[in-house]
């Protein structure tokens, strides 16, 4: 009888063991797996799993899963720190019912090569979509602007200046140019000419869904001179 007993408690603890520590670590693998196939790459991917109760993991599906790297690519983007909480994740379908979390530090190529740097990409949304929110800085913007139009013209313009909620000016060969920020159908970046010799012609600083994994849908000029843009997540988080 002793010997049953034993049997049991060791099995019951077996099994207690693999719900609390090996389903958990699996749950990592897999996951680990599809934000790899996504596109992430990182020497330090850090993937947490946790659910209440544990048991939960039974049925493969997570109450939260936190992902955190740095030092990383992402679908052509390189990212200084990333840290991403998803919430009601399904573990082998790779779906979330949510997600909240942050880029930093993040650097992408625009449509002529130049570089761009942004502080920080937010990230919110959920098995619908996940919208994605950011601001390029003043000088970055205007530089982002010459170095476009210097690529499509041969000529750099000087004076380039942003002004809300969408406008743009500048000098090219002597011509005061003006026009306007807009997002294409395709989720594209570009300015446009309203007056002059420029008039509806489109200069296209960036190619939303290749330059950046986003589809633009909106953008501002802040009272700053910054440029802020939100859209949506072109692509698969966990593959």
């Amino acid at each position: 009888m002793r010997g049953c007993l034993f049997t049991l408690l060791l099995g019951a603890i077996v099994i207690g063991f693999v719900i609390v520590v090996g389903l958990p670590a699996a749950a990592a693998g897999i996951l680990t797996a599809g934000l790899s196939t996504a596109g992430l790459v990182a020497d330090d991917t850090t993937v947490t799993v946790t659910s209440d109760p544990p048991t939960d993991f039974l049925g493969l599906r997570a109450d939260l899963v936190r992902v955190t790297a740095t030092d990383a690519t992402f679908r052509g983007m390189e990212i200084g720190a990333l840290d991403l909480a998803l919430g009601d994740v399904q573990i082998l379908e790779r779906t979330a019912g949510s997600v909240d979390g942050q880029l930093t530090d993040v650097r992408v190529t625009g449509a002529g090569g130049q570089r761009i740097t942004v502080e920080r990409i937010t990230l919110l949304g959920g098995p619908d979509g996940i919208t994605t929110t950011t601001v390029i800085p003043n000088g970055e913007i205007r530089t982002l602007i010459a170095d476009a139009i210097e690529a499509q013209t041969g000529s750099r313009p000087t004076s380039v200046t942003l002004r809300a909620p969408d406008r743009v000016s500048f000098t090219l060969g002597g011509t005061r140019v003006a026009g306007r920020f807009a997002v294409t159908p395709d989720g594209d970046l570009v300015i446009r000419g309203d007056d002059g010799p420029a008039q509806g012609r489109e200069v296209v600083l960036v190619r939303g869904g290749d330059d950046l994994p986003i589809e633009l849908t909106s953008l501002k000029v802040t009272a700053s001179g910054s440029l802020r843009l939100s859209g949506d997540l072109a692509i698969g988080i966990l593959g």
